[in-house]
């Protein structure tokens, strides 16, 4: 009897937090969409038309990356994997604060709003790429990846630093305003060690070498390598990247907790 206490107890409040999140998520989304017009559904449109709009933007461009792949295909297949930590952050910084009100319901935990925010931009971010992938390998913009388990993993991989990252980054904003408030500028700077414009191949050493020790050009390289195979040379070091991700984990879910305790102190 006593023994089986514990389990009903983690399962009862393992569902609960689910549907608590669930929730969240269901409200961020009619709150940002509306019920009106398209509604949810801009939850896919919105960054699929600006995916779209950078590759015409950059199709442009007369010079085609080596190995004969042009700018459309290229950002067809990295600039989704972009939209995970630079969204991501952007919604769930400051997003304790905007939602302290929430925190007076019982079941509401800080980190429930932090995650609803998480899983509700990975979920568009995802459905975006599934969603034009397709498309594009039908028209001719793209052809179908060298190993599908390959850029899954590397996918999968992407959307882990993605995780940490975004974890450290609210942790972070909440703990410091000036944070909050720079850290588009921050994720700007981002862009060139992204992987998403500049391919690791065409930089030269050693600073490519000096690169692959940012864990996201690791896991973006390792997902161009599922989709190219071994007709574009790639550049990784998954050990590491794995290491690191975990590192990133832990300390994300710290720094958390400890503005957590902040913004329950005051």
């Amino acid at each position: 009897m006593n023994g089986s206490a514990p389990k009903e107890t983690f399962w009862y409040q393992l569902r609960l937090q689910l549907r608590v999140i669930w929730a969240l998520m269901l409200r961020e989304t009619v709150t940002r969409f509306g019920r009106e017009g398209l509604g949810m559904l801009w939850m896919i449109a919105e960054p699929a038309l600006f995916v779209i709009g950078v590759m015409i933007i950059f199709s442009f461009i007369d010079s085609a990356y080596p190995y004969g792949i042009s700018p459309a295909e290229y950002l067809a297949v990295s600039y989704p994997t972009l939209l995970f930590w630079r969204n991501g952050t952007g919604r769930v910084t400051g997003a304790i604060n905007i939602n302290r009100a929430l925190l007076h319901h019982q079941p509401i935990r800080p980190m429930d709003i932090v995650y609803s925010r998480i899983f509700l931009e990975f979920s568009s971010s995802m459905a975006v790429f599934l969603f034009l992938f397709p498309i594009f390998v039908v028209i001719g913009i793209c052809h179908y990846p060298a190993s599908v388990l390959t850029m899954a993993l590397g996918y999968m991989l992407i959307i882990w630093f993605s995780f940490g990252f975004v974890l450290i980054m609210a942790g972070l904003a909440e703990l410091s305003e000036t944070i909050e408030k720079t850290s588009h500028i921050f994720l700007y700077l981002m862009l060139p060690f992204s992987g998403v414009f500049i391919p690791t191949f065409i930089i030269p050493e050693p600073y490519r070498s000096y690169l692959l020790y940012f864990p996201l050009i690791d896991a973006v390289d390792y997902f161009h390598h599922g989709y190219f195979g071994s007709v574009v040379p790639s550049y990784y070091n998954i050990p590491y990247t794995l290491l690191v991700l975990i590192v990133m984990t832990l300390f994300g879910l710290a720094i958390s907790g400890l503005a957590i305790k902040r913004v329950k102190a005051s």
